[in-house]
Protein backbone atom coordinates (compact mmCIF):
# COMPACT_ATOMS: atom_id res chain seq x y z
CA UNK A 1 0.00 0.00 0.00
CA UNK A 2 3.05 2.28 0.70
CA UNK A 3 4.27 1.75 -2.49
CA UNK A 4 1.42 2.68 -4.23
CA UNK A 5 1.21 5.38 -2.57
CA UNK A 6 4.70 6.50 -2.88
CA UNK A 7 4.69 5.95 -6.77
CA UNK A 8 1.36 8.51 -6.98
CA UNK A 9 2.12 12.11 -8.77
CA UNK A 10 0.82 15.29 -8.05
CA UNK A 11 -1.79 14.73 -10.83
CA UNK A 12 -2.96 11.51 -9.37
CA UNK A 13 -3.15 13.30 -6.05
CA UNK A 14 -5.39 16.22 -7.05
CA UNK A 15 -7.75 13.93 -8.67
CA UNK A 16 -7.45 11.58 -5.35
CA UNK A 17 -8.85 14.85 -3.49
CA UNK A 18 -11.09 16.02 -6.59
CA UNK A 19 -12.77 12.52 -6.43
CA UNK A 20 -12.83 12.74 -2.30
CA UNK A 21 -14.48 16.50 -2.63
CA UNK A 22 -17.11 14.73 -5.00
CA UNK A 23 -18.14 12.55 -2.94
CA UNK A 24 -18.58 14.45 0.26
CA UNK A 25 -20.45 17.07 -1.37
CA UNK A 26 -22.75 15.10 -3.23
CA UNK A 27 -23.47 12.63 -0.39
CA UNK A 28 -23.69 16.11 1.78
CA UNK A 29 -26.34 17.03 -0.99
CA UNK A 30 -28.51 14.19 -0.70
CA UNK A 31 -27.64 13.30 2.85
CA UNK A 32 -29.07 17.19 3.29
CA UNK A 33 -32.57 16.40 1.88
CA UNK A 34 -32.96 12.91 2.97
CA UNK A 35 -32.63 14.24 6.91
CA UNK A 36 -35.13 17.41 5.78
CA UNK A 37 -37.81 14.77 4.78
CA UNK A 38 -37.27 12.09 7.26
CA UNK A 39 -36.61 13.99 10.37
CA UNK A 40 -39.74 14.87 11.33
CA UNK A 41 -38.31 16.82 14.77
CA UNK A 42 -36.28 18.78 13.53
CA UNK A 43 -36.76 22.48 13.96
CA UNK A 44 -38.50 24.61 11.04
CA UNK A 45 -35.58 26.96 11.50
CA UNK A 46 -33.29 24.15 11.18
CA UNK A 47 -35.10 22.40 8.27
CA UNK A 48 -34.61 25.19 6.20
CA UNK A 49 -30.28 25.61 7.10
CA UNK A 50 -29.59 21.56 6.18
CA UNK A 51 -32.00 22.93 2.38
CA UNK A 52 -29.45 25.83 1.89
CA UNK A 53 -26.72 23.51 3.10
CA UNK A 54 -27.69 20.78 0.43
CA UNK A 55 -28.53 23.14 -2.06
CA UNK A 56 -24.53 25.18 -2.18
CA UNK A 57 -23.35 21.11 -1.94
CA UNK A 58 -25.49 20.70 -4.58
CA UNK A 59 -23.69 23.30 -7.16
CA UNK A 60 -20.19 22.33 -5.14
CA UNK A 61 -20.75 18.52 -6.26
CA UNK A 62 -21.89 19.43 -9.75
CA UNK A 63 -18.42 21.69 -10.79
CA UNK A 64 -16.50 19.12 -9.09
CA UNK A 65 -17.93 16.14 -10.89
CA UNK A 66 -17.37 18.06 -13.75
CA UNK A 67 -13.59 18.92 -13.16
CA UNK A 68 -13.17 15.21 -13.21
CA UNK A 69 -13.57 14.54 -17.05
CA UNK A 70 -10.04 16.70 -18.08
CA UNK A 71 -8.42 15.20 -14.94
CA UNK A 72 -9.23 11.80 -16.85
CA UNK A 73 -8.43 13.45 -19.96
CA UNK A 74 -5.04 14.84 -19.17
CA UNK A 75 -4.44 11.31 -17.13
CA UNK A 76 -5.09 9.48 -20.59
CA UNK A 77 -2.86 11.90 -21.99
CA UNK A 78 0.19 10.57 -20.19
CA UNK A 79 -0.18 13.57 -17.46
CA UNK A 80 -0.01 16.61 -19.48
CA UNK A 81 -2.00 19.40 -18.47
CA UNK A 82 -2.09 19.93 -22.32
CA UNK A 83 -4.01 17.11 -22.60
CA UNK A 84 -7.08 17.96 -19.89
CA UNK A 85 -8.84 19.53 -23.11
CA UNK A 86 -7.57 17.87 -26.11
CA UNK A 87 -10.53 17.99 -28.55
CA UNK A 88 -10.15 14.44 -29.52
CA UNK A 89 -10.14 12.96 -26.15
CA UNK A 90 -12.26 15.26 -23.82
CA UNK A 91 -15.21 13.92 -25.62
CA UNK A 92 -14.12 10.49 -25.56
CA UNK A 93 -13.78 10.57 -21.66
CA UNK A 94 -17.15 12.21 -21.88
CA UNK A 95 -19.12 9.08 -23.34
CA UNK A 96 -16.99 7.11 -20.85
CA UNK A 97 -18.66 5.59 -18.11
CA UNK A 98 -16.95 8.37 -16.02
CA UNK A 99 -19.11 10.77 -18.18
CA UNK A 100 -22.14 8.93 -17.87
CA UNK A 101 -21.89 8.63 -14.17
CA UNK A 102 -21.15 12.47 -13.88
CA UNK A 103 -24.44 13.07 -16.27
CA UNK A 104 -26.92 10.63 -14.21
CA UNK A 105 -25.51 12.89 -10.96
CA UNK A 106 -26.27 15.88 -12.60
CA UNK A 107 -29.23 15.50 -12.78
CA UNK A 108 -30.28 14.34 -9.59
CA UNK A 109 -28.23 16.99 -8.36
CA UNK A 110 -31.03 19.37 -10.30
CA UNK A 111 -33.73 17.70 -8.72
CA UNK A 112 -32.58 19.06 -4.99
CA UNK A 113 -33.80 22.58 -5.87
CA UNK A 114 -37.42 20.99 -6.09
CA UNK A 115 -36.84 20.77 -1.59
CA UNK A 116 -38.42 24.49 -2.01
CA UNK A 117 -41.38 23.66 -4.33
CA UNK A 118 -44.49 23.94 -2.22
CA UNK A 119 -46.66 20.81 -0.87
CA UNK A 120 -45.69 17.03 -0.98
CA UNK A 121 -43.67 17.06 -5.11
CA UNK A 122 -41.32 19.21 -4.07
CA UNK A 123 -39.77 16.69 -1.29
CA UNK A 124 -41.24 13.93 -3.34
CA UNK A 125 -38.76 14.98 -6.13
CA UNK A 126 -35.83 16.08 -4.20
CA UNK A 127 -35.81 12.79 -2.57
CA UNK A 128 -36.29 10.99 -5.91
CA UNK A 129 -32.67 13.45 -6.43
CA UNK A 130 -31.22 12.23 -4.00
CA UNK A 131 -31.43 8.60 -4.56
CA UNK A 132 -30.39 9.37 -8.48
CA UNK A 133 -27.39 11.43 -6.80
CA UNK A 134 -26.37 7.53 -5.01
CA UNK A 135 -26.99 5.73 -8.09
CA UNK A 136 -25.21 7.35 -10.36
CA UNK A 137 -21.31 6.19 -8.59
CA UNK A 138 -22.87 2.51 -9.70
CA UNK A 139 -22.53 3.46 -12.61
CA UNK A 140 -18.71 2.91 -12.92
CA UNK A 141 -15.81 1.49 -11.03
CA UNK A 142 -16.30 -2.08 -9.12
CA UNK A 143 -20.46 -1.89 -9.58
CA UNK A 144 -19.25 -3.00 -13.31
CA UNK A 145 -18.03 -5.94 -12.40
CA UNK A 146 -19.85 -9.46 -12.11
CA UNK A 147 -22.55 -9.00 -10.82
CA UNK A 148 -23.31 -6.11 -12.19
CA UNK A 149 -26.90 -5.36 -11.21
CA UNK A 150 -26.25 -6.93 -7.35
CA UNK A 151 -23.44 -4.94 -6.88
CA UNK A 152 -24.90 -1.80 -8.02
CA UNK A 153 -28.01 -2.44 -5.74
CA UNK A 154 -25.23 -3.06 -2.85
CA UNK A 155 -23.39 -0.04 -3.83
CA UNK A 156 -26.46 2.52 -4.33
CA UNK A 157 -27.72 1.39 -0.85
CA UNK A 158 -24.50 1.71 0.49
CA UNK A 159 -24.56 4.90 -0.47
CA UNK A 160 -28.13 5.75 0.41
CA UNK A 161 -27.54 4.99 4.18
CA UNK A 162 -24.26 7.01 4.66
CA UNK A 163 -25.70 10.29 2.63
CA UNK A 164 -28.24 10.14 5.29
CA UNK A 165 -25.73 9.69 8.18
CA UNK A 166 -23.94 13.01 6.45
CA UNK A 167 -26.93 14.79 6.26
CA UNK A 168 -27.78 14.67 10.01
CA UNK A 169 -24.27 15.61 11.08
CA UNK A 170 -24.79 19.22 10.87
CA UNK A 171 -28.55 20.30 12.31
CA UNK A 172 -27.26 17.74 15.19
CA UNK A 173 -24.34 19.24 15.76
CA UNK A 174 -26.10 23.38 15.45
CA UNK A 175 -28.87 22.13 17.91
CA UNK A 176 -26.32 20.46 20.19
CA UNK A 177 -24.68 24.63 20.42
CA UNK A 178 -28.29 25.81 20.35
CA UNK A 179 -31.17 23.73 22.55
CA UNK A 180 -29.70 20.32 24.35
CA UNK A 181 -33.29 19.12 24.36
CA UNK A 182 -33.85 20.05 20.78
CA UNK A 183 -31.01 18.60 20.15
CA UNK A 184 -31.86 15.01 21.85
CA UNK A 185 -35.35 14.92 20.23
CA UNK A 186 -33.76 14.98 16.97
CA UNK A 187 -30.70 12.46 17.55
CA UNK A 188 -34.06 10.07 19.35
CA UNK A 189 -35.55 10.12 15.70
CA UNK A 190 -31.88 9.69 13.90
CA UNK A 191 -31.08 7.25 15.61
CA UNK A 192 -34.40 5.17 15.13
CA UNK A 193 -33.78 5.53 11.45
CA UNK A 194 -30.10 5.55 11.74
CA UNK A 195 -30.99 1.91 12.98
CA UNK A 196 -32.09 0.85 9.55
CA UNK A 197 -29.33 2.66 7.95
CA UNK A 198 -26.54 0.71 10.12
CA UNK A 199 -28.47 -2.58 9.24
CA UNK A 200 -27.67 -1.48 5.24
CA UNK A 201 -24.21 -0.26 5.45
CA UNK A 202 -22.98 -3.40 7.34
CA UNK A 203 -24.97 -6.07 4.59
CA UNK A 204 -24.06 -4.36 1.71
CA UNK A 205 -20.51 -3.90 2.60
CA UNK A 206 -20.33 -7.37 3.50
CA UNK A 207 -21.69 -9.04 1.02
CA UNK A 208 -20.20 -6.28 -1.81
CA UNK A 209 -16.06 -7.00 0.05
CA UNK A 210 -17.24 -10.90 -0.35
CA UNK A 211 -18.05 -10.67 -3.44
CA UNK A 212 -15.46 -8.56 -4.61
CA UNK A 213 -12.69 -10.51 -2.56
CA UNK A 214 -13.82 -14.39 -2.40
CA UNK A 215 -10.21 -15.04 -0.38
CA UNK A 216 -10.01 -12.30 2.29
CA UNK A 217 -7.12 -13.90 3.35
CA UNK A 218 -4.98 -13.12 0.45
CA UNK A 219 -6.85 -10.30 -0.20
CA UNK A 220 -4.42 -8.48 2.21
CA UNK A 221 -1.64 -9.27 0.89
CA UNK A 222 -2.46 -6.16 -1.64
CA UNK A 223 -2.63 -2.42 -1.71
CA UNK A 224 -6.43 -2.70 -2.59
CA UNK A 225 -6.73 -5.15 0.49
CA UNK A 226 -4.71 -3.00 2.48
CA UNK A 227 -6.57 0.11 1.76
CA UNK A 228 -9.70 -1.84 2.31
CA UNK A 229 -9.26 -3.06 5.53
CA UNK A 230 -8.33 0.63 6.74
CA UNK A 231 -11.26 1.67 5.53
CA UNK A 232 -13.30 -1.16 7.12
CA UNK A 233 -11.63 -0.11 10.39
CA UNK A 234 -12.83 3.73 10.40
CA UNK A 235 -16.40 2.44 9.90
CA UNK A 236 -16.02 0.02 12.44
CA UNK A 237 -14.77 2.83 14.73
CA UNK A 238 -17.83 4.72 13.40
CA UNK A 239 -20.76 2.32 14.53
CA UNK A 240 -19.26 2.36 17.69
CA UNK A 241 -19.57 6.03 18.42
CA UNK A 242 -23.31 5.57 17.17
CA UNK A 243 -23.79 3.26 19.68
CA UNK A 244 -22.71 5.10 21.86
CA UNK A 245 -24.71 8.10 20.76
CA UNK A 246 -27.65 6.78 20.98
CA UNK A 247 -27.55 4.01 24.01
CA UNK A 248 -25.78 6.91 26.45
CA UNK A 249 -25.88 10.34 24.39
CA UNK A 250 -28.96 10.61 23.78
CA UNK A 251 -30.61 10.04 26.33
CA UNK A 252 -28.50 12.37 28.19
CA UNK A 253 -29.56 14.76 25.89
CA UNK A 254 -33.22 13.81 26.94
CA UNK A 255 -32.69 14.31 30.39
CA UNK A 256 -30.67 18.14 29.79
CA UNK A 257 -27.60 16.52 31.61
CA UNK A 258 -25.23 19.69 31.29
CA UNK A 259 -22.42 18.11 29.53
CA UNK A 260 -24.53 16.42 27.29
CA UNK A 261 -24.78 18.86 24.49
CA UNK A 262 -20.94 19.27 24.44
CA UNK A 263 -19.69 15.51 24.13
CA UNK A 264 -22.38 15.13 21.20
CA UNK A 265 -20.26 18.08 19.39
CA UNK A 266 -17.06 16.52 20.41
CA UNK A 267 -18.90 12.97 19.17
CA UNK A 268 -20.12 14.68 15.97
CA UNK A 269 -16.60 16.56 15.06
CA UNK A 270 -14.47 12.71 15.62
CA UNK A 271 -17.63 11.24 13.60
CA UNK A 272 -17.25 13.86 10.62
CA UNK A 273 -13.47 12.83 10.42
CA UNK A 274 -13.81 9.37 10.13
CA UNK A 275 -16.49 9.71 7.58
CA UNK A 276 -13.70 12.08 5.71
CA UNK A 277 -11.16 9.22 6.08
CA UNK A 278 -13.57 6.85 4.80
CA UNK A 279 -14.46 9.21 1.70
CA UNK A 280 -10.39 9.74 1.08
CA UNK A 281 -9.66 6.26 1.44
CA UNK A 282 -12.13 5.14 -1.27
CA UNK A 283 -11.13 8.24 -2.96
CA UNK A 284 -7.92 6.51 -3.62
CA UNK A 285 -8.62 2.87 -2.82
CA UNK A 286 -10.35 3.20 -6.50
CA UNK A 287 -7.47 5.58 -8.42
CA UNK A 288 -4.34 3.84 -7.43
CA UNK A 289 -5.44 -0.02 -7.10
CA UNK A 290 -7.51 -2.66 -9.28
CA UNK A 291 -10.09 -4.39 -7.39
CA UNK A 292 -9.27 -7.53 -5.22
CA UNK A 293 -11.10 -9.34 -7.28
CA UNK A 294 -8.26 -8.48 -10.29
CA UNK A 295 -5.46 -8.40 -8.14
CA UNK A 296 -5.59 -11.69 -6.37
CA UNK A 297 -6.88 -14.01 -9.24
Amino acid sequence: MLDALAKADSLTWIAIVVKALVYATSLSAAGGILSAVALRSLPQGERAWVIRLALICAVAAALLSLARLPLRASFLMGGTWQGAFDPMILPMVAQSPLGMSIAIRLVGLALVPAILIPGRIGPALATTGALIIAMSFTFRGHALADPRVILGLLLAVHLVAIAFWIGAFAPLYRLADQNGLAAGKVAHDFGRLALWAVGALAVSGSVTLWLLTKDLIAALGTAYGQMFALKLAAFTALIGLAAFNKLRLTPALLRQDPDAAQRLRRSIVLEVALVALILLTTATLTTISAPLMVEVR
